[in-house]
């Protein structure tokens, strides 16, 4: 009799631990004298993990934010948190204290789990929030107060923790993006989403196994980490790594046999340009999985120079998780038109063209709403129609070419910004009278933000580098380094249309313009 395919994330865990529990499972690359724990053993810590929080009042459904970089500690955080019914609220480290706050306040966490370097900030952060979120450090070295792996293999539970399976329509994740007002805003991932997600995304790869290794260096909580767990439920051990540097990543592809790398784009292009001016081989690499964001042509015809017969393009979103349109190895080898497309939609997925060359799309994998906000949910969602944001079109052959963003959100280096985050903080200088932040065209990061400012008469002779540096100066205190401006100009007005609202078309053109001359 043929078995039960999983339905939740918990049972996709629980079958592949019964039938590789032997099996090399996760690694840190970070730590010199680490290990390979097996399948078993990760499920062993988890539940330590899970029992550890439970103590700290943690329950079933409870919002458990994970603030935490690619780590042992992480993975196993999350099977306790999945396997439990509890929800996966994973942030980027790079987050500032107070965005972590913020979202813990919205979310009204239970537990937030953080590194050691940032526990004063975040606890500081969690008491202004007015947050009664219980703060956990956790990380692969052992050490007194950190949450380890090494810790919870001595942990002993004070009494049993009896715990009830998820079902497939609870909550799973909650995914965090910036809201159009500078507020965060959560997209809803049930176990169902995600297990579709799963399905889906293994039907493009090459069989996964016992046999492969996939190389998280893309942060986990960004398109890198969907495929790392993807590749965990096939039986493929996962290697941690918290930085990508692409000498480091080439000698970690050597060194532990690397067959699977998901990447951003950025991390792609330069990963290439390293392995072609060491000359380093990455024939062991058997395919490198990308998306997230824009990719020029060049870039990518370079890198398909590295990893020719490799590369698998995802493109999806947090409210409809990819791949919706897939660009499979054949195609990066084929006409070179197709190199600027995201691919053909997959198979199960619905997208088409609606007002204003906005791409519109019905699937299994879109959210059932966003947390706890029906206006945004009811403004993109309508009879299982989710509105992207993107402007695209699909050519004759059924390749979707996207052609930018219908809405003001900038993707730097693969991460979402909305200009109202980072106007918030800019208007709150006394220098400055008017503000608006767009994105540009950028060398490396693919878009970069970017200031307009009007000054206050007093504010005299600034300049717009003496400028940029006070800028830089208070988004170190309250945003994420990748959020900064990488550029401010000084302008005498802001363009606006009829209604008085700036005319952010009409801004990119001036500046694209000025920065040309």
């Amino acid at each position: 009799m043929a078995r039960r395919r999983a339905a939740t994330v918990a049972e996709q865990f629980a079958a592949i631990e019964h039938a590789r529990g032997d099996h090399p499972a996760l690694r840190s690359a970070d730590v010199a004298d680490g290990h390979w724990l097996t399948f078993a053993e990760v499920a062993e810590l988890a539940r330590a993990a899970t029992a550890l929080l439970a103590e700290h009042a943690a329950a079933f459904g409870d919002r458990i934010v994970l603030a935490l970089p690619n780590s042992v500690i992480l993975r196993i955080l999350e099977r306790g948190v999945l396997g439990a019914g509890m929800v996966r609220v994973a942030l980027s480290p790079r987050l500032h204290a107070r965005e972590i706050a913020a979202i813990a306040v919205d979310c009204d966490a239970r537990i937030v789990c953080c590194t050691a370097e940032s526990r004063d900030a975040v606890a500081e952060a969690l008491a202004e929030a007015g947050s009664a979120a219980t703060l956990i450090v956790a990380g692969d070295q052992p050490a007194t107060g950190t949450m380890s792996p090494a810790s919870l293999r001595a942990y002993s539970p004070a009494s049993a923790i009896s715990q009830r399976a998820p079902l497939p329509g609870d909550i799973a994740m909650l995914m965090y993006s910036s809201g159009t007002t500078g507020r965060p805003k959560a997209a809803v991932v049930t176990h169902r989403t995600w297990v579709a997600q799963t399905n889906r995304a293994l039907e493009y790869l090459p069989p996964l196994g016992s046999d492969d290794v996939v190389l998280a260096v893309a942060p986990m909580t960004h398109f890198g980490g969907s495929i790392g767990l993807d590749g965990a439920v096939c039986g493929a051990a996962t290697l941690t790594m918290a930085r990508f540097e692409p000498h480091t990543v080439l000698e970690a592809i050597r060194e532990f046999g690397v067959t699977v790398l998901p990447l951003v784009p950025i991390m792609l292009e330069r990963l290439a340009r390293a392995a072609v001016e060491s000359g380093t081989s990455t024939t062991g690499l058997r395919v490198v999985p990308y998306g997230g964001s824009p990719i020029g042509r060049e870039a990518l015809a370079l890198a398909h120079s590295v990893f020719p017969g490799s590369l698998v393009q995802f493109y999806g979103l947090a409210e409809a998780l990819a791949p919706l349109t897939v660009l499979t190895p054949r195609d990066h080898s084929s006409a070179a038109d197709r190199l600027g497309s995201a691919g053909r939609v997959c198979r199960g997925v619905e997208l088409r063209v609606a007002a204003d060359d906005e791409l519109i799309v019905r699937a299994d994998t879109v959210m059932p709403g966003y947390w706890n906000r029906p206006e945004l949910t009811s403004a993109v969602l309508s009879e299982g129609w989710f509105r992207t944001g993107d402007r695209g079109r699909i050519d004759q052959d059924g390749y979707v070419h996207l052609l930018g963003r219908s809405t003001d959100t900038i993707i730097t280096g693969g991460f979402n910004v909305h200009p109202a985050e980072v106007e918030r903080v800019l208007a709150e200088l006394g220098e400055i009278r008017e503000v608006a932040v767009v994105g540009l065209p950028h060398p490396v990061w693919g878009e970069g933000v970017t200031a307009a400012v009007v000054l206050e008469p007093a504010a005299g002779a600034l300049s717009s580098q003496e400028l940029l540096g006070r800028i830089t100066a208070a988004c170190a205190q309250q945003i994420a380094g990748y959020k900064k401006p990488v550029a401010v100009h000084i302008v005498a007005a802001l363009p606006r249309n009829p209604a008085g609202k700036i005319d952010r078309a009409a801004l990119r053109d001036l500046l694209s313009h000025r920065e040309k001359d």
